[in-house]
């Protein structure tokens, strides 16, 4: 049995999920689900349908958020499968702190996130095995055995990567707007623990990862 929840590491992202938007270029976006890139999510005939309940054939309100239990079990369906399951491997780490703090980041800027993971592991195991896309078994083994410095690293880094993106390698993003970098710091990074207390931690790091 896995020693964390993706229930609990989502309850930290419910606000950046969002309600309705109609995007220029994604078309119909929802909870942060794209139509263009996710055409046959299960959660769409749902919203369409509660749209034409609430607004009949007027476009639907930038924003609107619809209560909904089918739609919500469809939207954490989503989330599960392709971010905690495909891009973060989640129930194999062992600290729920740093799965909250990880899930967060991912699902903010997803493969830049990876890429500051990835960047914190290497910090700590040089020759640890990573990938671009997703964080590898390597990474999270590296990251259960070494929780505290692991997390106090990657807090550090995350922050470092709003103040100035291309400061971690294989980031994406351009330079971010100060109230912007200020925004995501206090809502983004602040709002998890300073420190940890690690579930368990191996002084392994010469024999393993050095």
């Amino acid at each position: 049995m896995s020693s964390v929840s993706f229930h609990i590491a989502k309850q930290n992202t419910r606000e950046l999920e969002g309600g309705y938007w109609l995007d220029p270029s994604a078309g119909h976006t929802y909870a942060g689900i794209t139509y263009k890139f996710f055409p046959s999510w299960k959660g769409w005939p749902v919203l369409f349908q509660l749209a034409r309940q609430r607004f009949g054939n007027r476009p639907i309100p930038r924003y609107t958020v619809f209560q909904n239990i089918q739609l919500d079990n469809h939207i954490s369906e989503f989330y599960r499968v392709n971010f905690w399951e495909k891009v973060m491997n989640g129930n194999l780490f062992k600290n729920q702190v740093i799965a909250n703090f990880i899930y967060d980041f991912l699902v903010h800027k997803k493969f830049d996130a990876v890429a500051v993971v990835n960047h914190t592991a290497r910090s700590l195991g040089p020759r640890v095995v990573t990938n671009p896309t997703r964080i590898t078994p390597e990474v999270i083994t590296l990251a259960n055995t070494f929780q505290g410095a692991f997390y106090n690293r990657l807090r550090a880094n995350r922050e470092s990567y709003y103040r100035n993106p291309r400061s971690i390698p294989g980031t994406r993003e351009k330079p971010f707007s100060a109230p912007l970098v200020s925004a995501f710091i206090r809502d983004r990074v602040n709002k998890f623990p300073a420190t940890i207390q690690p579930n368990f931690e191996i002084n392994l790091f010469k024999t393993i990862w050095a």
